[in-house]
């Protein structure tokens, strides 16, 4: 085999080793609200999934979460407008969760007519 094959072949290797998602157990990942409109003042959202163990505020993000089964509600508020983003605590990082937009208000308080383009980013 070629120098150069050889080194492909291990450099691929690596790559797929770096990139094996989130390993399993408990852990801690990043949730930002992806806002079409820009800097939003507050959302509702609604996380489904098993393992939401907690909910913790990122910068100037306030957070509240009410967590019932495998359904956990959780409210945003950025006092001064910007981005909306918390960290999420849970038991197990590969188990899958959905996160929906319910409700988006602008810095103005004023609520979003139109959700279309909004979602939330998940960083494990």
């Amino acid at each position: 085999m070629s120098l150069r094959r050889t080194a492909l072949i291990g450099a691929l290797a690596l790559a797929a080793c770096m990139d094996a998602g989130p390993r399993p157990g408990p852990g801690t990942a990043t949730a930002t609200l992806i806002s079409p409109n820009g800097e939003e003042g507050a959302a509702v959202l609604l996380l489904a999934g098993e393992g939401v163990t907690a909910i913790e505020p990122i910068g100037d993000t306030e957070v509240w979460a009410s967590t019932s089964g495998d359904e956990t509600r959780v409210v945003l508020i950025n006092q001064l407008g910007g981005t909306l983003a918390f960290e999420v605590v849970m038991a197990d990082l590969r188990r899958p969760f959905v996160a929906d937009v319910i409700e988006v208000a602008g810095p103005d308080d004023a609520l979003r007519a139109d959700l279309t383009g909004y979602r939330v980013e998940l960083e494990r």
